[in-house]
């Protein structure tokens, strides 16, 4: 339930462990601008991960430069239209976006979701600090071991202050990581290898073809920003109440859009340079493979300081999910135990990358997809967004319609697979079309949740 156990004043206080969890926030400790937004989104995506989607689409599916830039933008674009729309969630109600979306599942309902988040936000966390360990790694003489305890430590202290601290932190790196990754821009640019065609020989290109290849270049842009949809009104809940959607979509948007397109595009243009080192097991081979020693030890820098930008949502946003599950932590203590959880995880799996990023990317895809869905229709559609505080901490309201639509959406979605744990009938029999099951289950998810609240909503 809702705590209304008295607390401290917050205000905007950087260097101070944030005292609320998953609380409604007061008009009291309402503050900030939409500005913030745009350097929080901007500071999390420029940053090496993103870069790896663009060179995904290359080196699995195998398509040239042109093919892959398009099927990225599109990608990006769906998905900020998502994120951008959740986001202005925050000023509005004032709590975490998985305890609105206790709304359209009920309480006890949102328990498979928030659960679902708790293990993405870990294993997020695990895939983007082997990147930075490796980094650490490579311009320090230190052990693996070493580089992942110093990494972990570092993201969990920023986390544990919690949204002050995010905020000031996104803001103050976003400047370096800008600046590091212009001039790699500035080389990549100028050396891409922009007339390369489509590669059949790539492994997953033989599935799909170049058609099909564009469509999961699509769904490569689209599922990694789904991956950030289910914390987008975490970041903008502090936010006064009469800050204008219209801005806080704009902000959370443009900067989503223009960070994850530019780094990967920046991806499949070193991709394309680099053809060897980004077939490597890892992309920190991308970094090394730079032509100057001090560019390349600039990039690992930005390495570093991408991870802690990226990781410090996640181990935030997972921690979140877990008071949601009614876990009996603060939350400070729920991101102690997130980071040392995606700590362990990193040192289990660091020895594979390329392809487990790839099929991480489309699992969140197939559940978040139809989340959103059921979200936005919730809030848009059905409650038109007017809801009283009370109404997301009553355990009594213990499953919604939200629930059987999000579950529907993911059943239909099913013979749409097409990856490499898994292929659904309609994959097989039509693998030219790619992976369009997020798109299924997403337009799925909205209809059955809409139209059980027309046909059963009122009884």
């Amino acid at each position: 339930m809702s705590s209304s156990r008295p607390h401290p004043q917050y205000g905007t206080e950087v260097v101070r462990v944030e005292p609320l969890g998953i609380e409604h926030i007061p008009a009291q400790e309402r503050h900030g601008h939409p500005r913030s937004v745009f350097t929080l989104w901007w500071g999390a995506n420029v940053e090496l991960a993103t870069l790896t989607t663009g060179v995904a689409a290359v080196t699995l599916f195998g398509l040239g430069f042109w093919q892959a830039v398009v099927g990225l933008a599109v990608g990006n674009l769906l998905g900020v239209l998502v994120l951008g729309a959740l986001s202005t969630y925050g000023p509005r109600l004032g709590v975490p976006q998985l305890v609105h979306s206790r709304a359209a599942f009920g309480f006890y309902g949102n328990f498979l979701p928030g659960a679902l988040n708790l293990i993405a936000g870990a294993l997020w966390f695990a895939v983007n600090t082997v990147l930075g360990t490796f980094a650490i790694t490579a311009l320090f003489p230190i052990a693996f071991w070493l580089g992942l305890l110093l990494m972990v430590a570092l993201q969990v202290t920023v986390a544990i202050f919690g949204y002050n601290m995010i905020h000031a932190v996104e803001r103050w790196m976003a400047g370096l990581l800008t600046v590091v990754f212009a001039l790699i821009s500035f080389y990549a640019f100028s050396h891409a290898v922009a007339a390369q065609p489509f590669n059949p020989a790539a492994p997953l290109a033989k599935l799909v073809g170049p058609v099909g290849g564009t469509v999961e270049a699509v769904g490569l842009a689209f599922s990694y920003l789904l991956g950030w949809t289910v914390y987008a009104s975490d970041y903008t809940r502090y936010l006064p109440e009469s800050t204008s959607p219209r801005a806080v979509f704009t902000y959370a948007a443009t900067a989503n859009f223009l960070a994850c397109l530019w780094l990967e595009v920046l991806g499949v243009a070193l991709a394309t340079i680099f053809p060897k080192a980004a077939a490597g097991p890892d992309p920190l081979g991308l970094v090394t493979a730079l032509p100057s020693h001090g560019l390349v030890a600039l990039a690992l820098v930005a390495v570093i300081a991408g991870t802690l930008t990226a990781n410090v949502l996640n181990i935030y946003s997972a921690s979140l999910s877990a008071l949601v599950l009614n876990v009996p932590l603060r939350r400070w203590g729920a991101a102690l135990g997130v980071g040392l959880g995606g700590g362990i995880l990193a040192w289990l799996g660091h020895r594979s990358y390329y392809l487990a990023f790839e099929n991480f990317l489309f699992l969140l895809a197939y559940w978040l997809a139809p989340w959103a869905a059921v979200a936005l229709v919730d809030y848009f559609l059905v409650h038109r967004g007017r809801y009283r505080e009370g109404f997301f901490y009553d355990p009594r309201r213990r499953l919604h319609f939200g629930l059987w639509a999000w579950v529907g959406g993911i059943a239909v979605s099913l013979p749409f697979f097409n990856q490499s744990l898994y292929v659904g009938w309609v994959a097989r029999h039509l693998p030219h079309l790619g992976d369009v099951a997020y798109y299924v289950g997403f337009v799925g998810a909205a209809l059955l949740y809409w139209l059980s609240h027309r046909l059963l909503g009122r009884r």
